[in-house]
């Protein structure tokens, strides 16, 4: 018995390889990274990561993730129609193909895929050439969807507090009084591979209770299923930590709140229909509340009263070794005032090869940090400032 689990374990990851959607998520990463860059160029005339920097975001927390979850999803039994990982890959493409990637929400891709297997299967539609793989829907595996669609959640609201809110870009766009502001773009692609039992194979009952979620079938096989989990979400009014963290939290409980329904629709399966649908409207209820909520308040990155404030910071530069962060005020450079981005440049050539710095931080505290500067150094510490237009020195964003 172990021996045959063994073996179906290597089969199943050795099938990773073979699915389209792996191939493809390390293109729309790779195009991801391409069209950010030309983007901070055209901005700021620098790119602040590189350009592969988002294809090793796919493949990082995601896939430690989903080998963990892999032991709640098996370990319960739950069995995956192969219809149904056949639907998740093509909406997720058919979804990232937008560029919009709060599509790639777990709730979106596999949401959608739910109620159309439904629909297939309530009103036995005969598809060409995938007849073959609906025929033998249930209830059970169609329940057993929705509690996929809860971890899923899970795991979803969970990289986006591990990660959404790292390394977002720095984006320079007019207010509605034609002055610039600053904003960060949080926009990232994860890869999720999770062991899935599918049914008919070589597997059979190692227990009485197992498998938890299926109907009418005796015999299994594992597959390792990649799913490709999006975010994206523009942050104007705080800091992106703040704002990323708390949409990941909100995330995390609706997927618990679904998880909890979706075992409910184990015995009841109205109660599987109702939590796909709370997941999908759950999810596009929290985008909605943030926009709304970004909309009513003040743009955090603009002209402040004293000092610039900073946007972001080029890789490798003094400003990092200066341990200078977004979001903080530099208000003196080399003991002199500074309210705008040429007077911070005026008084850091009064010293050459040193420089020290008055800093206001995000804490709301006063703080110094300095350094020597070198030759072949960022001639402005490699600081991009919120504050690129003489308009602003006579007015204020609000």
């Amino acid at each position: 018995m172990v021996e045959l689990w063994l073996l179906e374990t290597l089969k199943g990851f050795g099938k990773l390889f073979l699915h389209p959607v792996l191939y493809l998520s390390v293109f729309f990463s790779i195009m991801t990274g391409y069209y950010r860059v030309k983007r901070e160029r055209k901005d700021f005339n620098s790119r602040l990561l590189d350009g592969y920097h988002d294809l090793r975001v796919l493949f990082s927390y995601g896939i430690v993730l989903g080998l963990l979850f892999s032991l709640v999803t098996v370990g319960a039994g739950m069995v995956i129609p192969v219809a149904g990982i056949l639907l998740f890959g093509a909406v997720s493409i058919l979804f990232a193909l937008t560029g919009r990637f709060q599509l790639m929400s777990a709730t979106m891709t596999v949401g959608f895929s739910y109620f159309l297997l439904v629909l297939v299967d309530y009103f036995q539609w005969n598809i060409p050439y995938v007849n073959t793989y609906v025929e033998n829907l249930n209830m059970g595996l169609l329940s057993s969807i929705v509690v996929l669609l809860g971890v899923l959640t899970i795991v979803e609201g969970m990289l986006i507090r591990l990660n959404g809110w790292k390394h977002t870009s720095p984006r320079l766009f007019k207010s509605s009084r034609g002055l610039k502001v600053g904003a960060h773009l949080g926009k990232k692609l994860w890869l999720v591979p999770m062991f899935i039992l599918v049914p008919n194979g070589a597997l059979t009952l190692p227990f009485d209770w197992w498998p938890v979620f299926t109907m009418g079938t005796e015999t299994y096989s594992l597959l390792c299923v990649p799913f490709l989990l999006g975010f994206q979400q523009l942050v104007k009014s705080t800091l992106p930590e703040i704002a990323i963290k708390q949409t990941g939290s909100s995330v995390f409980w609706l997927g618990a709140f679904v998880l909890t329904l979706a075992v409910t629709g184990l015995f009841a399966p109205m109660f599987s229909v109702g939590a796909a649908a709370m997941a999908i409207i759950g999810r596009a209820w929290i985008a909605y509340r943030y926009r709304r909520t970004e909309n009513s308040k003040p743009y955090f990155f603009k002209r402040q009263p004293k000092g610039v404030m900073i946007l972001g910071i080029l890789p490798g530069s003094p400003a990092r070794k200066l341990t200078l962060e977004v979001g903080e005020i530099v208000l003196k450079v080399n003991g002199v005032d500074v309210n705008t981005e040429r007077a911070f440049y005026e008084a850091l050539q009064k010293n050459g090869a040193y420089c020290k710095l008055e800093v206001l931080g995000t804490n709301g505290e006063n703080r110094f940090t300095q350094g020597a500067l070198y030759e072949g150094d960022h001639h402005e510490l490699g600081i991009i400032f919120a504050d690129e237009a003489s308009g602003w020195e006579h007015h204020q964003v609000s």
